[in-house]
């Protein structure tokens, strides 16, 4: 039975580890990005309510990541999804968000965006003006990955 469940567990590896291969190799590069790492804090377990909003994470710690992300015309940020909830803020410029059914959502300064569910998007920067993103990451404090995780290109959609 140990020797079953030794080879299950070396099976599921593989297979996680050839999933990230695969991924990466299939994934769409960023071009005309700078993201620019501004801190990194471990929150631990908290919940907390104000005005009607709830943010908890009770069972788990949690981190909390923010990140400037410039976008030149014409830059792009590859096919990707977050770990955890993503509160974007565009600062100045103009971005275009595609999802996985390569539906798209202009976003323009003074205005934001929430990413969540492991969802896969892109952010495209279609104007002639670079555009510059402020982000918030929570995720769990152990989410052995970085806050972006590349993705391939979604079938049926020519964006990238």
């Amino acid at each position: 039975m140990k020797r079953t469940t030794s080879l299950v567990a070396v099976g599921v590896t593989v297979l996680a580890l050839l999933a990230l291969v695969v991924g990466a190799a299939l994934a769409t590069t960023p071009s005309g990005v700078t993201p620019t790492l501004l801190t990194r804090a471990t929150l631990g377990q908290f919940v907390a309510h104000n005005d009607g909003i709830t943010l908890k994470s009770p069972h788990h710690s949690a981190d909390v990541t923010n990140v400037r992300v410039d976008i030149q015309p014409g830059g792009t940020t590859g096919w990707h999804h977050h770990p955890g909830i993503a509160v974007v803020a565009v600062a100045s410029g103009t971005v275009t968000e595609y999802d996985e059914e390569c539906q798209k959502t202009v976003i323009q300064a003074g205005h934001g965006f929430v990413e969540s569910h492991d969802r896969v998007h892109l952010v495209h920067n279609e104007g002639s003006v670079p555009a510059v993103l402020y982000v918030t990451f929570i995720t769990r404090t152990e989410t052995p990955q970085g806050v972006t995780i590349d993705a391939p290109q979604p079938q049926g959609c020519d964006k990238h």
